[in-house]
């Protein structure tokens, strides 16, 4: 409603101002009720739906760890399988020949010496290694932490590289007094077939 200017309101029209201001602020209240309303149904479903979606992360996390340690368990296995299977393959004499230790004589020239050819990358790697300090007796750890650093895995499938170095005579298995722990050492010349 409008006033006439320059006249003053009559208590009928103040009276039917006041109706006009309530009808308007129902009906604001009204609809900002309903927005409301909306605005907390809309959060409500964000919430479920971040609550769901933080529950299958975890999900997918716990399920990607297992997968992992099952695949390191696995390639492990695998390593194991294939040093055992290359351990029970007859040995060709190109590829590695085991060769009487050298007379002590000084007249012996070093060329009459055989050597071993060791094929494959691991196991001329790891003999690399234990060929660094040919004295020392060497650990499987310590073989392990040099060719995989921490890899999961890595003692058990360098122990069975070893082992199979070992019964070609390409190294020497000594244990600790006790009994409990084996070493390896350089037990012939050898080279890289």
């Amino acid at each position: 409603m409008s006033l006439i200017d320059g006249c003053s309101p009559s208590a009928d029209w103040v009276a039917k101002d006041m109706e006009a201001m309530l009808r308007e602020c129902s009906a604001l209240i009204l609809s900002k009720d309903e927005l409301v309303r909306r605005l907390q149904a809309t959060v409500e479903t964000l919430q479920r739906e971040i609550a769901q979606a933080s529950e299958e992360r975890e999900q997918a996390i716990l399920q990607r760890e297992k997968a992992l340690e099952w695949l390191g368990n696995f390639q492990a296995t695998i390593q194991e399988g294939a040093a055992l299977r290359a351990a029970l393959q007859p040995q060709k004499p190109v590829q590695l020949r085991l060769v009487p230790p050298a007379p002590e004589s000084p007249a012996a020239p070093s060329a009459d010496i055989p050597t071993l050819r060791i094929g494959g990358a691991r196991s001329i790697a790891a003999m690399r290694i234990i060929s660094s300090d040919p004295r020392r007796a060497w650990g499987a750890s310590e073989v392990a932490r040099l060719l995989e650093e921490d890899a999961r895995g890595a003692v058990r499938r360098t122990r069975c590289l070893l082992e199979h170095l070992q019964r070609l005579s390409a190294l020497q298995k000594v244990h600790s007094p006790d009994g409990k722990r084996a070493y390896y050492r350089l037990a012939a010349s050898w080279e890289a077939a």
